[in-house]
């Protein structure tokens, strides 16, 4: 005999991404690192019904993919009902992607001329996203405390673990 499921059981299944940023400023003249952080990462409810359309097989090729990195200067704490940045001020592409298992990484590097200022909070966007501020759908917001200057590099690692 099978195994019987009653309908409580599956609409109480859950697959939750959490996950972290590591935040990381070196001097761009020396490549010392300056300062590193690993802050906890928000898997926003937009970024979420994005994936799950995603694994629906919602006809629109991107739907589900992370593109973008985007800093900003709002101190307003995430939340989950967050769709943008609370003012994003810096967006660029990407620039590596791998997965293992279930953990997906996004690392984006900044170079001297990229995102200077006081930096509190980060997100990564996908989806119909474009090099425009506040397109496409906001995926993970994060809170942080830093200050990147014209002499400064700066790499977030964003891991994303599914489960």
């Amino acid at each position: 005999m099978g195994i019987v499921y009653n309908k409580s059981m599956i609409l109480h299944s859950k697959v939750i991404p959490t996950g972290k940023v590591l935040i990381e400023i070196r001097d761009a003249e020396t490549g010392k690192l300056k300062s590193s952080d690993l802050a906890d990462n928000m898997f926003v409810t937009a970024g979420k019904n994005s994936l799950a359309d995603s694994l629906r097989g919602t006809t629109a090729s991107n739907k589900g993919i992370i593109t973008y990195c985007s800093l900003g200067t709002n101190s307003t704490a995430p939340a989950l009902g967050n769709t943008q940045l609370g003012t994003e001020i810096f967006r660029k592409l990407v620039s590596v992607r791998t997965v293992s298992a279930n953990v997906a990484s996004f690392q984006t590097f900044f170079t001297t001329s990229e995102g200077n200022g006081t930096l509190r909070e980060a997100g990564l966007f996908g989806d119909d996203a474009s090099g425009t501020a506040n397109s496409g759908t906001l995926f993970c917001h994060v809170a942080i405390s830093r200050t990147k200057s014209s002499s400064d590099t700066l790499t977030l690692t964003w891991t994303i673990t599914i489960g």
